[in-house]
């Protein structure tokens, strides 16, 4: 029995934050993606000066590969990764 790639792999999702805590960016299954080519939405954020985010500045649907090389990337410089994610279903 052969295993999908979304169980294979976990789909990037949750809440990262950038150092200087003015952009947040929070990736998002895409739950209308094809199991065979899955996709992750990434949505970028402002924030408020004490780091809350507030108003959506974009939105980008990427394939997972790109999603997992963008998350490697932002993590390797410097972005967090939140531990309490504020949306519970991250």
């Amino acid at each position: 029995m052969s295993q999908s790639l979304v169980e294979v792999l976990p789909t990037p999702v949750g809440w990262l934050v950038v150092p200087a805590r003015d952009f947040w960016l929070f990736f998002i299954h895409d739950t209308k993606s094809v199991m065979v080519a899955p996709t992750v939405l990434a949505q970028l954020w402002y924030c408020t000066e004490q780091g809350v985010p507030t108003k959506l500045k974009n939105t980008r649907r990427l394939d997972y590969e790109s999603a997992h090389e963008t998350l490697n990337e932002l993590l390797s410089n410097d972005w967090e990764l939140v531990e309490n994610q504020i949306n519970a279903a991250a």
